[in-house]
């Protein structure tokens, strides 16, 4: 399986994808998508089946909680240049790629990223117009190339993903706020990554209702994720998660 390799070489540092005996999922799509409920529905069902479980997200790291905070919430002053944000964002991915994802696959955990690098190059490749080939390249410098085993991408029109933000009622960031263009380039460039790695990338139509979008996880997931091992037992939660076929088929 390829986990690396689908940027330009650009001479940076690579990591041996061989050295983990993990699995690494992403969730994509534009805010309003679900992404966070399915992360954690996939999260729960995962771990009653025996799976080590390992959920992130951009600003889990003490790094990017401080980039994330300044990035999303920039009101002030001149607004940051494309390729600022682009450099920030790809920092606190350096930093969450060494602190917990490679830690976490190492040992075999199946590590669940609630968005990864394919954001960057949607927001400030599509939506900013950095090019594509210049993000490629930064992503295989500063994160030794490492691209997910399978990314779920939550397929939603931006203006239904502005009705679902509008409709919380809570305070939106810099992109949330950001013109309609913005986001139809952002769902866009979403569109041209999962018709460009059809293997990496699975569609998801994230406008049907949450159940309805797991239960079409639940089938990539099956074909998709070796079972747990044996030498892992099931862990009994009270979430309310019902039980799940997930992992219990051999890889796809």
């Amino acid at each position: 399986m390829s986990r690396s390799g689908e940027g330009p070489d650009g001479g940076g540092v690579m990591i041996d994808m061989g050295a983990w005996r993990g699995f690494f999922i992403s969730f994509e799509g534009l805010d309003g998508a679900g992404k966070s409920t399915q992360v954690a529905s996939l999260a729960g069902a995962l771990r009653q089946q025996g799976h080590d479980v390992v959920t992130v997200r951009p600003d889990e790291t003490h790094l990017g909680e401080i980039l994330h905070s300044f990035v999303l919430q920039h009101q002030r002053g001149p607004a940051l240049e494309a390729w600022a944000e682009a450099l920030l964002f790809t920092a606190e991915r350096v930093q969450l790629l060494h602190e917990t994802i490679l830690p976490a696959l190492r040992r075999g955990a199946v590590v669940i990223a609630d968005r990864y690098a394919d954001s960057t190059i949607a927001y400030q490749g599509g939506g900013r117009g950095i090019p594509t080939e210049d993000l490629l390249r930064l992503h295989a410098a500063a994160c030794g190339d490492v691209w997910p085993d399978l990314t779920l991408y939550l397929a939603i029109p931006a203006t239904t993903a502005a009705q679902r933000q509008r409709a919380q009622q809570l305070p939106l960031d810099r992109f949330e706020v950001a013109p309609e263009t913005f986001h139809a380039a952002v769902e866009a460039a979403f569109e041209h990554l999962a018709a460009q790695h059809p293997r990496r990338f699975v569609r998801i139509d994230a406008t049907r209702p949450a159940i309805i979008v797991s239960r079409d996880i639940e089938k990539v997931i099956v074909q998709r994720l070796p079972a747990p091992a044996p030498t892992s037992p099931p862990i009994r939660q009270s979430g309310g998660f019902e039980p799940s076929s997930y992992g219990s088929a051999p890889v796809g």
